[in-house]
């Protein structure tokens, strides 16, 4: 059948304490220090900064012997990091001073405890943002919006340890050369601490390993600033938000990402789980845009010192996981394009002059720029498609899967990180950078995954409205002749059904309870 072509609306969502959407900063082409860093905001829990995974020394600028490219993390980022000085909406600055000791012995939280560590960051909310920087370590921010007792700081076993280190630590991430601003997110705004986060030019990438549910783990949810996700990510900012892992988060039985206005608009990369071996989840949430590893994941999430690790799992993992193969890629990128190659203006995110390879003569960096949809498709389309098969849960059998359920579960493929070593994980990393450099062809993406993804994003925009950054553009994309029962039915619910569930869903879901995806 060939599917309608209806005029996308937009669901308009009030948020009373969402923080104004903030202009394009203009570039400075006389920028110098840090020109090339990349940032990325995890969005989660407690964290535990006394974790080597974050220490600035074990960083790789500050370990290859060359000093040019060290960064001065002893110091204030407002005066070496460009935008920070900028950041918007924040009410007050200063460092944390935390006892950064190499022995492996003492137990965090004995640190804490001798440090008063708690005491030296005040609670955050919408209107009154505190934020802090970590001298000796990565962490150019850290902020507190969670409210309650529990506190921004976390033993190693905190969610947001585990999402953390797996993108930006040193030791664990997919991008050790990043610098990570921290946010505990919760209290009575819960959508604050993305909100803010969203508001920030500087930061280029945002990852959220939570979701808000109506019920149990459903991902019927509405109360997002979808306006505010749209223009960061028209920006260059990119956000990254967890599929989640099913109905009572077992693996079974899956969530649609479709009516969530965390996962489901077309802005947003949605990121599946697979095993070890590629395949899917049956219960992981659905439609998702990427996928990474969902089990076993190595990570500083475990044991009670500064070198503790364990296995991280569930979307949780995979999210972060794909958050830093996509921030590996983009400061890989600005590395090679000459200058001050740091930006986020008008959808650039990199600058510079960089010839072509040979590969691709009219390659995206061809203009001396790369825009936020060239990276974002870039890295998609770095993904490889693993051997059709869905597990259901933890059971170790696994059944075949038609291209479309392929499509649905794992997106556009898997990305391994640094599992089960560094050279796969460098190897999607290049796999991402050199076709945007011409340096090698980008891989040949099947007509079935193009036309899924094609009906996936006219899907997505029919709920949460349009942009020009996706698979459908309005106007310009002509719709495929589909005939699956997945893209069937979508032609039907997409605008219908989803669209009135969501809807008439609207104060239930704003008051519904936070859900997080654990592994």
């Amino acid at each position: 059948m060939r599917l309608p072509r209806l005029t996308a609306f937009a669901m308009t969502i009030a948020m009373a304490s969402a923080l104004p959407a903030v202009a394009d900063p203009i570039p400075d082409p006389t920028a110098t220090e840090a020109d090339d860093a990349v940032v990325i905001a995890v969005v989660d829990s407690g964290f535990s900064p006394y974790h080597l995974d974050f220490r600035a020394d074990l960083m790789p600028q500050h370990l290859d012997g060359d000093p040019s490219n060290d960064l001065p993390l002893d110091t204030d980022p407002a005066d070496w990091l460009p935008g920070y000085a900028d950041a918007v909406g924040v009410a007050s600055t200063g460092a944390i001073d935390l006892t950064l000791t190499t022995d492996t012995s003492v137990p965090i939280e004995q640190l804490e405890d001798a440090d008063n560590a708690h005491d030296q960051l005040p609670q955050s909310s919408a209107g009154d943002v505190h934020m802090r920087h970590i001298p000796g370590t990565k962490i150019v921010g850290a902020l507190d919006f969670g409210g309650g007792t529990d506190g921004f700081f976390g033993a190693n076993n905190s969610h947001g340890n585990g999402t953390s280190t797996v993108s930006a630590g040193t030791i664990h991430g997919t991008c050790p050369e990043c610098l990570v601003v921290l946010i505990r997110y919760g209290g009575d705004d819960r959508e604050a601490a993305s909100n803010w986060a969203m508001n920030q030019p500087w930061i280029d990438v945002v990852t959220n390993s939570f979701g808000f549910s109506t019920l149990m783990r459903d991902r019927i949810y509405d109360g997002s600033n979808t306006d505010l996700q749209r223009q960061a990510s028209e920006r260059g900012q990119t956000i990254f938000f967890s599929a989640g892992n099913g109905q009572a988060n077992a693996f079974v039985a899956p969530n649609t990402t479709y009516q969530s206005s965390q996962e489901g608009p077309d802005w947003i990369i949605t990121v599946g789980a697979t095993d070890t071996d590629g395949r899917e989840y049956t219960g992981t949430g659905k439609a998702a845009d990427i996928s990474s590893i969902g089990t076993g994941y190595p990570a500083g999430y475990g044991g009670a010192t500064i070198n503790g690790s364990g296995n991280f799992s569930g979307t949780s993992n995979a999210t972060p996981v794909a958050a830093g193969t996509y921030a590996r890629a983009l400061y890989d990128l600005r590395t090679a394009m000459a200058g001050p190659s740091r930006i986020q203006h008008d959808g650039v995110i990199s600058v510079g002059d960089l010839s072509c390879g040979t590969a691709v003569a009219d390659c995206a960096v061809a203009d001396s720029e790369v825009d936020a949809t060239e990276m974002r498709f870039g890295f998609l389309h770095a993904a490889s498609q693993t051997d059709p098969g869905l597990r259901p849960g933890q059971v170790g059998v696994t059944t075949p899967a038609v291209d479309e359920v392929e499509y649905a579960s794992e997106g556009h493929g898997t990305l391994f990180g640094r599992l089960p070593d560094n050279f796969r994980w460098l190897e999607e990393v290049a796999a991402v950078v050199e076709p945007l450099t011409g340096v090698r062809a980008p891989l040949d993406r099947p007509q079935a995954e193009h036309d899924w993804f094609v009906v996936d994003s006219w899907c997505r925009q029919e709920i949460h409205g349009g942009w020009d950054g996706g698979y459908w553009v309005e106007g310009e994309t002509e719709l495929p002749t589909v005939s699956g029962p997945l893209t069937t039915a979508m032609a039907t619910a997409c605008p219908t059904v989803f669209g009135a569930l969501n809807a008439l869903g609207t104060d239930d879901a704003a008051d519904g309870p936070e859900q997080l995806d654990r592994g």
